[in-house]
């Protein structure tokens, strides 16, 4: 290779013989740019498929072996200095990749299967496995997969706008998971190849990772142990494909988490994370003694994320439930203005969660709305749901007993008391 052959710059198809692109693991028509020339080091780049990601003036302004600048620091980095442009992390034949504009996350994607948009869908409950396995049967090539949900009636608007920002929180928060790695970061004003264009903040979605990273890691610790058994559900096998499929086929030969995941080629935590959306969807138990039942549940519940949907959800499935005497009597319309008005106190104190937000019918919240509000909070502002759904649900209590037309308000409270005790908790 001549001086000529290895000048820094920015002309792709480096001319390199045969035998150092087998040395290197290039293909034998992969273009490469030499990006820098040290005293010990040559610094190429590769030409792939995906060059339509970073145009001619990006310039690559960081690469790091995470084991030794972690990801932490990195999104530190990025944030703290308020820079624009495409974080890239790859780890084997993992890819993963985040556009962030002044330091905060606007887009994120990834090569991986359990990171997908129907999966995301599957595990927030938006989307069944069989409409998942229906979806993917009729996709056709170059059509985006959200919108076609749409279009099939599969799920609304609103749904896929919030399923859209929580798999680009996800994407981001996976990344902490892993422990060896290579990230880079070319700085610019790069857009994604997509239509969305989010506003997160990069602080919150670390703080968050780093929450999920520890979980995983405890819900993986569990699953290896020997005592641990992964059962199929019978009957839900046709409902799965790719990945998921591989994996239910594989529970006819190994039960146990450590052989499972030899049998079908997986990494452990993307194993453990797959093994949590057919949970999700009821196509597998985790098993291990009579006491501890389902090992997935416990993991469910400590995941900051998951608890908020979870919360959120429940509570506006109370609210309904403490509605419905108080409408049978005097029908949806005067419930529904006197919870107005208490939201609009209530947005007084809380007005970044429910400012502007109107009850439904009877006086029904959208969890989905709540969800996408609640999720843009700071993890430390949390507590704020919590306190302004609470606060929703006394006033309903208030009114059923002091109501004079309902007759057993102590039986009504009785009844959905099981539910409000998960979430004074």
């Amino acid at each position: 290779m001549s001086d000529r052959d290895v000048a820094p710059g920015h002309e792709p198809g480096l001319p390199l013989d045969a035998e150092l692109r087998v040395a290197l693991g290039l293909d034998l028509d992969e273009r490469v740019t030499l990006r820098d020339r040290g005293a010990r080091t040559l610094l190429f780049e590769r030409h792939r498929g995906d060059d339509a990601l970073l145009p001619a003036h990006a310039d690559l302004a960081l690469c790091v072996d995470v084991r030794v600048f972690g990801l932490i620091d990195v999104f530190g980095w990025v944030h703290d200095a308020g820079k624009s442009g495409l974080l890239h992390f790859s780890h084997g034949e993992h890819a993963k990749s985040v556009w962030l504009h002044r330091g905060d996350v606007v887009f994120a994607a990834s090569n991986q299967r359990i990171d997908r948009l129907g999966h995301s869908l599957v595990r927030s409950g938006d989307l069944s496995l069989e409409q998942l396995r229906e979806a993917e049967r009729g996709y056709r090539r170059g059509e985006r997969f959200g919108k076609a949900l749409v279009e099939r009636g599969l799920i609304t608007p609103r749904a896929l706008w919030a399923g859209l920002q929580r798999q680009v929180e996800e994407i981001v928060r996976s990344l902490f998971s892993y422990g060896a790695g290579t990230a880079y970061f070319w700085d610019g004003e790069l857009q994604p190849d997509n239509v969305v264009r989010l506003e997160l903040a990069t602080r919150r979605l670390v703080q968050e990772g780093v929450v999920w990273r520890d979980e995983l890691r405890r819900f993986v610790g569990a699953l290896c142990d020997p005592r641990v058994r992964i059962e199929a559900v019978p009957g839900r096998r046709d409902c799965t494909s790719g990945t998921e499929r591989l994996v239910v086929d594989a529970l006819d030969h190994e039960s146990a988490f450590p052989s499972l995941c030899r049998r079908v080629g997986l990494d452990e935590p993307t194993a453990a994370r797959t093994l949590q959306l057919l949970h999700r969807a009821g196509a597998l138990r985790i098993r291990r003694t009579p006491e501890d039942p389902d090992l997935t549940q416990r993991v469910r519940r400590s995941d900051p994320a998951e608890r908020l949907r979870s919360q959120i959800e429940q509570a506006a499935k109370l609210i309904a439930e403490l509605s419905h005497p108080i409408i049978d009597i005097e029908g949806p319309e005067p419930l529904r203005e006197r919870l107005a008005a208490v939201l609009q106190g209530l947005a007084a104190r809380h007005r970044e969660l429910l400012g502007g937000l109107e009850p439904g019918p009877g006086g029904a919240l959208d969890p989905v709305a709540l969800v996408e509000r609640a999720s843009s909070l700071p993890v430390e502002r949390h507590g704020e749901v919590h306190d302004a759904l609470d606060a929703m649900l006394d006033y309903l209590e208030f009114e059923l007993k002091n109501h004079p037309d309902v007759d057993d308000a102590d039986g009504v409270l009785r009844a959905v008391a099981p539910l409000r005790a998960t979430l004074r908790d």
